[in-house]
């Protein structure tokens, strides 16, 4: 008896739920979509993947092909030289081979393209975590830069302001305390550059190696999609999976047992000696005959197979669908968090002035003034960390839409 199993009606209506064809206002940048089909050609489970096309297509050959194995030829000849000697002899000569049946045939070439349409479905779905992985690094060196960035003008001013400090303390205008104050603010921010251009130098590193590109594209928000590709590259994997194992299935169902062996043989004999010849041909087939035993194995395996591909599946349609609404949700926040932040940044530069100019004339001292421009410092860090934030969420978005640049 034949097995069915069907796609899952949950899994079917999260994937239509999920959109329709991607809508995007703006196409990615060429760069990003360079970075990569770089990381692609370097990475070792792509080129595997692609490896496994030559074998699928063996296995397509092999499936329209009629015979279960390969063909045998055999010779004999029966003589009765050493018992009678009457002159009896027999030759023949026998061609047979192990054939598939119609319906093994059809199940077969179904299972090859299941198995075709299963591995382009895995390419595509490994493509698109790649380019996920690109997107994670090349922000991570977009934030250490930005840091870098914050830091080295940090230390500018603060150089500044020591020299500036220095002046004032030999001319008697400030304790001699002040001076080695700001002496130790600045070389706190030298320092600081010196952590920093590290990081950077990581991070760039780790992008290098997944990308071999000596540096990172332009860091620029990407356009966001309005609704997910369809189909989703990681849904369509898992449907794909469920599809070959309902054809492994069909097969084994098909297949009882071993394929019947039709032959062919010519034969010519004659009776005695200086009697006439006699031609015959022989034709012939074997059946065997299939147990339970035998096929349970095989029909478990399959089972087993069908039913984790559809387990997972389902796993897959709603792990996506929830990240989907969080990505979409940390855009918004990231979002928010930037016009925050910026606000915050803009307050903090203007406190930073007055106190200076309050410092310039004596009325603050130097604390307030360092103290002032440190809260100043971490507000623009936290803005431009919050705007690396935005590009990164709204790559993760894409990410989550299914979108390969």
């Amino acid at each position: 008896m034949r097995a069915h199993f069907l796609i899952h009606p949950v899994l079917v209506a999260a994937v239509l739920a999920l959109g329709s064809p991607l809508a995007l206002s703006e196409t990615f940048p060429e760069s990003l979509k360079a970075a990569v089909d770089a990381a692609w050609q370097r990475s070792p489970q792509a080129r595997t993947l692609e490896a496994k096309r030559d074998e699928i297509l063996a296995g397509q050959e092999a499936a329209r092909s009629w015979l279960a194995g390969s063909p045998s030829v055999g010779l004999s000849e029966r003589s009765d030289r050493w018992t009678d000697k009457a002159g009896s002899r027999e030759r023949e000569l026998a061609v047979a081979a192990p054939v598939w049946m119609p319906g093994q045939v059809s199940a077969r070439r179904a299972q090859a393209e299941a198995s075709a349409a299963e591995l382009e479905a895995r390419i595509a779905q490994a493509r698109l975590a790649l380019a996920g992985e690109v997107r994670e690094r090349l922000w991570a060196v977009a934030a250490a830069r930005e840091i870098l960035a914050e830091a080295r003008n940090r230390q500018t001013y603060l150089d500044a302001t020591a020299d500036d400090v220095m002046r004032r303390v030999k001319a008697g205008d400030l304790a001699r305390t002040d001076g080695m104050l700001a002496r130790q603010e600045a070389l706190a921010a030298k320092s600081a550059v010196v952590d920093a251009q590290l990081k950077v130098r990581d991070a760039l590193l780790q992008f290098t190696i997944l990308t071999g590109l000596k540096d990172i594209p332009e860091p620029a928000p990407e356009p966001l999609a309005a609704m997910p590709v369809e189909p989703h590259p990681r849904l369509l994997a898992s449907t794909a999976a469920i599809r070959n194992a309902q054809a492994a299935l069909d097969v084994v169902s098909k297949t009882r047992s071993e394929p019947p062996t039709v032959g062919v043989g010519y034969r010519r004999e004659r009776d005695a000696s200086g009697s006439e010849s006699a031609s015959s041909v022989t034709l012939g087939i074997e059946i065997p005959i299939g147990t339970a035993a035998r096929n349970r194995p095989l029909e478990t395996a399959a089972r087993t197979q069908l039913t984790t591909a559809s387990a997972e599946a389902m796993q897959s349609a709603a792990a996506l669908q929830a990240e989907i609404e969080l990505a979409r949700e940390q855009v918004a926040a990231s979002e928010q968090a930037l016009d925050a932040a910026a606000a915050r940044a803009e307050l903090a530069r203007e406190h930073a002035q007055l106190i200076e100019k309050a410092f310039r004339l004596g009325e603050r001292g130097l604390n307030e003034m360092l103290r002032a421009r440190s809260l100043l410092h971490e507000a623009e860090v936290a803005e431009r960390q919050h705007r690396i934030a935005v590009g990164l969420s709204r790559a993760r978005l894409n990410q989550a839409l299914g979108i390969t640049p």
